[in-house]
């Protein structure tokens, strides 16, 4: 069995509003562009930045990794299509406080400029406290 991994996704709410797809679709979906390589069942925690977020607010699990993108009423910028996304369904709710702002990421060694990173199990221990 595959050992579960776990990342740091960030998600930016000028382009696609992730709040909106959670509570609309229940799911977010993510392009496979660049270095992701997620199987089902790795975890990801979502980092929100603008629209007064700039924090991580949801616990995702990668329920999909060759799903076709179904957001499309999601986003702001213009819609980009692909039928090969992952999926992530929230394992937990909506994280809402300043706990896991850049400020304290940085504490446990996670840049604020990073956009997708795996994550030490310190890191995890960490953030998941929020998410209990």
């Amino acid at each position: 069995m595959t050992p579960i991994r776990f990342f740091l996704l960030k998600g930016k709410e000028s382009f696609l509003d992730h709040v909106k797809s959670v509570n609309e679709l229940g799911y977010c979906y993510w392009s496979k562009g660049g270095n992701k390589n997620l199987s089902v069942g790795d975890i990801c925690y979502l980092y929100l930045s603008g629209d007064g977020h700039n924090a991580i607010r949801y616990k995702l699990e990668v329920v999909d990794t060759n799903s076709p993108r179904l957001d499309e009423s999601c986003w702001i910028a213009p819609f980009r299509p692909s039928q090969s996304c992952y999926k992530l369904k929230p394992i937990g709710e909506y994280f809402g406080g300043d706990e896991l702002s850049k400020e304290n990421l940085e504490e446990i060694g996670i840049s604020r400029y990073v956009q997708f990173m795996e994550l030490f199990p310190e890191q995890v221990n960490h953030i998941d406290q929020f998410f209990k």
